[in-house]
């Protein structure tokens, strides 16, 4: 039939076309990481350019930290060299969760204060003896510092009480082409002002710091757990006891979940209508280190348009179309 050999030549040039684009989009893809992978080696062998130097310098006025991109396992040494017992309760937490080391960082700052406008208080207390003692309080306005004195002509009794509190206010950013990051963090002493407000008194600055992460390109999006809408295949399909070995057609899977998928599709052999029906495939889409490869192994059953039979088994080989 003129009609069947049309659509078989279609069919044809549908796959083929499939099969292009579904191989010049993952070559695409493909080499976008490995241009990505190579700017992560270069910089992680510390070859950077002027302005990228620039991101990993140590800038005190902006209160950005000495920043150096390490591989994920220098990052883990250099945190296993530091533990203390003080940590063990926190590593216990990262362990049983399954928390991944991204970055460790170290800050020192100066803080220069001054009290003022502050209450003081000088006693003099009558004693035995022929001198007087007085005794001697001093506390700021914000009560953050006491100093008390109960006999200013004795060393070493006196008593000095600070309570500040502090705002820690860190940033990390990254670089859009590239795996460099930075950090930014903020000492700010504040006063407690009732119902969560604190009002700032005075920055700390910067006096060093250091930043080490690691930030390798990921190999692609993670994958969702459930995956619902369209993605349209083109399939090469083939039934047992069927008269023609194979089949050419299209299919859209519906739902996903993880690398297995529900599909339904119309293939035919272009020979007949007995040759020529609707496909329901369950899919399973195989993926090499976290990329997926466009293709996907079906397996499920083909209602033909006419016939005695009228379901097929049905093995497919289906090819995503970008």
């Amino acid at each position: 039939m003129p009609w069947l050999k049309s659509g078989a030549m279609l069919g044809v040039l549908v796959l083929c076309s499939a099969t292009g684009g579904a191989y010049l989009s993952h070559r695409y893809r493909d080499g976008e990481w490995e241009q990505r992978e190579a700017e992560f080696q270069r910089q992680l062998q510390g070859h950077l350019t002027a302005r990228e130097k620039e991101i990993e310098a140590l800038n005190t006025q902006l209160g950005t930290a000495r920043s150096r991109l390490v591989s994920q396992d220098a990052l883990e040494k250099k945190y296993t060299a530091q533990l203390t017992s003080k940590d063990a309760e926190f590593e216990k937490l990262r362990r049983e969760h399954g928390l991944a080391l991204k970055s460790l960082s170290r800050s020192v700052f100066e803080l220069d204060q001054r009290g003022e406008t502050g209450t003081e208080v000088a006693r003099a207390m009558e004693p035995s003896l022929p001198e007087p003692v007085i005794t001697y309080a001093f506390s700021d306005k914000q009560k953050r510092v006491r100093l008390s004195d109960p006999n200013i002509w004795v060393q070493g009794d006196e008593t000095l009480e600070l309570k500040q509190f502090f705002r820690v206010k860190g940033t990390v950013t990254q670089q859009l082409d590239g795996s460099l990051m930075a950090e930014r963090i903020q000492l700010v002493e504040v006063s407690a002002e009732g119902e969560g407000k604190y009002r700032e008194l005075m920055e700390a600055q910067l006096v060093d710091a250091d930043f080490t992460y690691s930030n390798a390109p990921e190999m692609g999006p993670p994958p969702r757990s459930v995956t619902w809408g369209p993605e349209w295949m083109a399939t090469v399909g083939s039934s047992f006891r069927s008269e023609r070995p194979l089949r050419l057609g299209a299919a859209v899977s519906v739902v996903r979940l993880g690398a297995v998928g529900l599909a339904g599709g119309f293939s035919s052999d272009f020979d007949s209508l007995q040759g020529s029906g609707g496909d329901a495939l369950v899919t399973y889409s195989p993926s090499h280190k976290g990329r997926p490869l466009g293709v996907a192994l079906g397996g499920g059953v083909h209602l033909p348009l006419a016939g005695a039979q009228r379901v097929r088994p049905n093995l497919t080989l289906n090819f995503t179309v970008y």
